[in-house]
């Protein structure tokens, strides 16, 4: 398949296939939870109104959003703008760096969240859920889709990242994201072999951790190799996984499950201890 074709094809049936990778994703590893793990967590029902509610505000959010980085991509192409559209880069070439360079932003981008005490105000509503399963995926403030958006949008041109690496990234991201949220067990090979390269669920449910050092490690979202080449990656045995305490200690658990709460969490005073994050101890 040449250059062209497979820009067509990813153009024409990038959004349909990013619904049903991620669709997908959550219905087969749903049906696994219920299997696994349903009857260990009588909150599921408890938990999900709130979860899927901020989904569909973010999605409504999303499509206000003035401009797209596919957009800016083709703006940037258009004008031989940007570190990959030089003439002397080979297409395979720059969707490969493309993939690369994009998931790094995502890297950045969760790092930052975690570190700046303003981002950090707006993420932890992702880790107020004091469970861990496929609708944690989706438990995120709007203002936190924006901001990650606005900041692959700026950073596009510059890089010269083409429309074809940003909507192959989204396709795989998108099924990867409830991967990792997945309330699954790998058997312990397989493990090993697929956090090679790819982030497991083990290894993002240890960064839902409540205990901060914990809470402030595996960043990746989809490639596991930045957290080890940047220092942030930590491990813990499967048994040692089981009993971690999930969610945030300084958060009002009791209320951790309102829809209303959430979205007002970014603005809400707190105590002075919970107003910074807290380092990664190394």
């Amino acid at each position: 398949m040449d250059q062209t074709m497979f820009e067509t094809m990813l153009r024409t049936n990038a959004e349909p296939l990013q619904y049903a990778a991620f669709v997908g994703a959550l219905i087969i590893l749903n049906v696994l939870e219920v299997i696994v793990a349903a009857r260990r967590d009588a909150e599921r029902r408890r938990r999900w109104p709130a979860n899927i509610g901020l989904t569909v505000i973010a999605i409504l959010a999303i499509g206000a959003m003035p401009v797209s980085a596919v957009a800016a991509a083709d703006a940037a192409a258009r004008h031989g703008l940007g570190l990959l559209n030089h003439p002397a880069v080979p297409w395979a070439v720059q969707l490969g760096l493309g993939l690369l360079l994009r998931s790094l932003i995502g890297y950045a981008v969760h790092a930052a969240m975690h570190k700046a005490p303003f981002l950090w105000r707006i993420h932890r509503v992702h880790h107020t859920d004091t469970r861990i399963d496929v609708t944690t995926t989706v438990r995120v403030h709007p203002l936190e889709f924006a901001i990650g958006m606005a900041v692959v949008t700026a950073l596009t041109p510059g890089l010269g990242l083409s429309a074809a690496a940003l909507m192959l990234y989204e396709l795989f991201d998108a099924a990867m994201a409830v991967f990792t949220h997945a309330n699954v067990r790998l058997p312990p090979s397989l493990e090993r072999a697929i956090r090679l390269v790819l982030v497991t669920p083990a290894m993002h449910r240890l960064h839902h951790s409540a205990w901060p050092p914990e809470t402030y490690s595996n960043y990746g979202a989809t490639f596991s190799w930045w957290d080890r080449l940047f220092g942030t990656f930590r491990d813990r045995s499967a048994g040692e996984l089981a009993s971690v305490r999930l969610g945030l200690d300084d958060a009002d658990r009791a209320r951790a499950d309102s829809l209303v709460w959430l979205l007002w969490q970014p603005f809400a005073p707190r105590p002075a201890a919970a107003r910074r994050p807290v380092p990664c101890a190394r």
